[in-house]
């Protein structure tokens, strides 16, 4: 009887716990569970500026994303894609990107942490500042004077090797030992998502001319490469409320037609854009079996590893090592538009089209 009666007592002390622990839990119980509010939040009001400032540019630092309508259920019918701030991770140290004459800086951060680096790069080199415009990402130095000297900082000392190596490789005219110089720095966002690009150039005056001359190709790769330096010891910048005001475009956006089909939109010139989808299937390790400049496409294979029988459903055509993927570049202005298909022509399946996508601007 007694074992009866201590029985009963635990399994209704058990209850009573349960209860308890579901009370405690929930959202209207001693402790509130807030993990899951934000499926109920709704968008507030808009901000009322008052009249006394409304010519004060105010940018929303976190704006919400919209809803884009071809993101629905039908079109991963097995798993939803991972949202694009988490796909790829493929993340690289500062370094320095070339194409025929031109190169720039790349980083793996975002502009609003870039853009105060740019400017204590030229402050700690005793360079001050004339002019900064934040919508384009141009930081601009005042006119600085070069004669023939050493110098010790950096930046003067870059325009002076610079000046010295065109002087002797005959690339340009032996420059005055006084001259003037104006620095460039355009900072943008890159291709790969979070990334930065600093595009270096510079204004020159030779002597007591008024007019300026041509710049110095080795003295705006010097300071490319000092500038890369500089980024690369990995100094703590702050983050700039006014960079986030650059109003720069991504340069590669993965985007989708009406019926839910995805591209990517390639914001450069079809020579970058060539080499930037040529130079991602060589990082993604991507087997290249074709590639026609003439008609803008690539044949690759993607591998399918143990995924074979899927994606082997997913991609007409594709073999026991991999899945033909035919990628089309198409100029249209002033960016190139990235399209995919099916070695005969046909769409792919949308997960995998946004798959090879995502991949060649993850990998860029």
């Amino acid at each position: 009887m007694n074992a009866r009666r201590l029985s009963a007592s635990l399994a209704l002390a058990l209850s009573f716990v349960s209860a308890g622990c579901r009370y405690l839990g929930d959202d209207e119980g001693i402790f509130v569970n807030s993990r899951d509010d934000y499926l109920q939040a709704q968008v507030g009001e808009p901000l009322t500026i008052p009249a006394e400032m409304a010519d004060v540019r105010i940018v929303d630092s976190w704006p919400i994303p919209d809803v884009r309508a071809g993101d629905a259920a039908k079109n991963y019918p097995k798993a939803p894609p991972r949202p694009e701030v988490f796909v790829g991770g493929n993340v690289d140290a500062v370094k320095i990107q070339k194409l025929g004459t031109r190169s720039w800086v790349v980083l793996p951060d975002a502009p609003e942490q870039v853009w105060p680096l740019v400017k204590q790069f030229l402050a700690e080199n005793g360079v001050a500042v004339g002019r900064e415009d934040a919508p384009t990402g141009l930081v601009e130095s005042a006119w600085i004077v070069i004669a023939d000297r050493d110098y010790q900082d950096v930046v003067r000392a870059a325009i002076a090797e610079g000046q010295r190596e065109a002087a002797q490789g005959g690339a340009g005219d032996s420059t005055p030992p006084a001259s003037r110089y104006r620095l460039r720095f355009r900072v943008e966002r890159g291709i790969r998502r979070g990334s930065t690009e600093v595009h270096v150039d510079h204004d020159r005056i030779v002597g007591v001319d008024t007019d300026p001359a041509p710049g110095v190709a080795e003295v705006k790769a010097i300071l490319t490469t000092k500038l890369a330096d500089y980024f690369a010891h990995g100094l703590a910048g702050t983050v700039s409320m006014v960079g986030r005001a650059i109003a720069s475009e991504s340069k590669a956006q993965v985007v989708k037609d009406a019926g839910g089909y995805p591209s990517l939109r390639l914001n450069v010139d079809f020579d970058r854009a060539w080499a930037t989808v040529g130079q991602a299937l060589e990082r993604a390790e991507i087997e290249v079996a074709e590639s026609n400049r003439d008609e803008a496409v690539f044949r690759a294979v993607f591998p399918t590893g143990d995924k074979v029988g899927w994606l082997k459903r997913l991609v007409p055509g594709g073999g026991p090592d991999g899945a033909v993927v035919m990628i089309r570049l198409v100029a249209e202005g002033e960016r190139v538009i990235v399209n995919v298909q099916a070695e005969d022509g046909r769409p792919l399946a949308v997960e995998l089209a946004e798959r090879v996508l995502l991949t060649l601007r993850d990998f860029a």
